[in-house]
């Protein structure tokens, strides 16, 4: 059995610990949990009858301590990096929950890390990768059954959130707490997606609109436009204000066209001949090709049986017996998508990649400080 710690014990660590007592997530024990709050982490040890679960204040002491091989780091994301460096530094194998950061510079040293320790697993939480409609998807595009990709839109506008949920911790909505907003916490997991689906686009043009309608610093409200080599095109809006929303993937491609809606409902309309040959040989000004229509719906869209299977993976990963399904370095190629979005929207212009790291670091920052200092101007008169 793998023996687990529990780094940081909010909402999302106790989904894994629920899990992990259901027996959804199997092969391993908790053996350790660590947080500042003492209290909460007796209660949460109480609910689920982690008797033999250590607890820590200090994540230093937890990762000393010998009770544990592997951590799962629930932390604020800007803890995400430097948590899992110290973990692997000490032998120790870190799952790290989504982003994996919230500056590509940072990521680099963590891969830097993870290189350093070859005999270690270490995985991001992006769960959507367990997907069988997604999984479908990526099988589609890559092994040509789309042919050559003319476009993708990605609507996703179902990720309502009240301001109660961007005031219910003083990190959140703040870009020196949270790192950033929707598309680094709320449509992460697309962004790994699409790059898990298409690779790294050539250039992004990100429009973002920042705390509207709440009271936050960061953006609730994304445009972005994607070029790829090959005349494919993306485009991505993302919303986390409207109710109700929608969650619509819609590729098209040579060869036809696939529409997948709330995660698990598939429509693919296979075309007769391929759209390229159809036009270099009909007369016809407009034309029409035929197509064969085909539906598919998956019955792994809830959330929690992702959860828990990304959780399995990084264990049998462990244990050789499986590849992590989102290692660092594919983690840190959406970290750089988002990092180019947010630089796109500050400069209104096109970014292209690779990222100049050290460029976006700088804006970040300016963010963070641009705020501390009208805090500081409000305290004072």
């Amino acid at each position: 059995m793998l023996r687990i710690g529990i780094a940081g014990i909010g909402y999302i660590a106790e989904t894994y610990i629920k899990l992990q007592a259901e027996r959804k997530i199997k092969g391993c024990v908790i053996c350790a949990i660590c947080s500042r709050n003492r209290e909460h982490m007796q209660e949460v040890q109480s609910g689920y009858k982690l008797d033999n679960a250590e607890l820590y204040t200090d994540y230093g002491v937890m990762l000393d301590s010998g009770r544990i091989d592997a951590v799962l780091i629930c932390t604020p994301h800007r803890m995400h990096i430097k948590m899992a460096r110290e973990a692997l530094d000490r032998g120790i194998h870190a799952l790290v929950e989504k982003p994996v950061g919230v500056c590509i510079d940072e990521g680099e040293e963590l891969l830097h890390t993870v290189h350093l320790h070859p005999e270690l697993t270490a995985g991001v939480l992006y769960c959507r990768r367990t997907s069988k409609a997604y999984g479908e998807l990526r099988r589609m595009i890559s092994g040509g059954e789309l042919g050559a990709i003319k476009r993708v839109n990605w609507l996703i506008t179902n990720l309502y959130r009240t301001q109660a949920y961007h005031s219910s911790q003083a990190w959140k909505g703040t870009w020196k707490g949270e790192g950033g907003g929707l598309l680094l916490t709320q449509v992460s997991h697309q962004m790994d997606l699409l790059v898990w689906l298409m690779g790294m686009p050539g250039q992004v043009q990100g429009f973002c609109g920042y705390g509207i309608e709440r009271e936050i610093e960061v953006e609730n409200e994304v445009l972005l436009q994607m070029w790829y080599p090959g005349n494919t095109t993306v485009q991505f809006i993302a919303s986390s204000r409207e109710f109700p929303g929608t969650n619509r993937i819609e590729i098209s491609g040579s060869k036809g066209q696939v529409i997948l809606e709330n995660d698990r409902d598939m429509r693919y309309r296979k075309l007769t001949l391929d759209e390229r040959e159809y036009s270099r040989t009909t007369d016809e000004v407009y034309g029409s090709i035929p197509y064969v229509e085909e539906t598919k719906r998956f019955d792994d869209a809830d959330n929690s049986v992702q959860q828990a299977a990304i959780v399995n993976n990084f264990i049998q990963a462990v244990q050789g017996r499986e590849n992590v399904l989102c290692p660092v370095e594919e983690a840190l190629k959406s970290l750089e998508l988002i990092n180019g979005a947010y630089l796109s929207s500050w400069r209104e212009q096109a970014v292209r990649f690779p990222l100049n790291s050290r460029e976006y670091k700088e804006e970040w920052e300016k963010r963070c400080n641009e705020k501390e200092g009208n805090d500081k101007q409000c305290h004072n008169r």
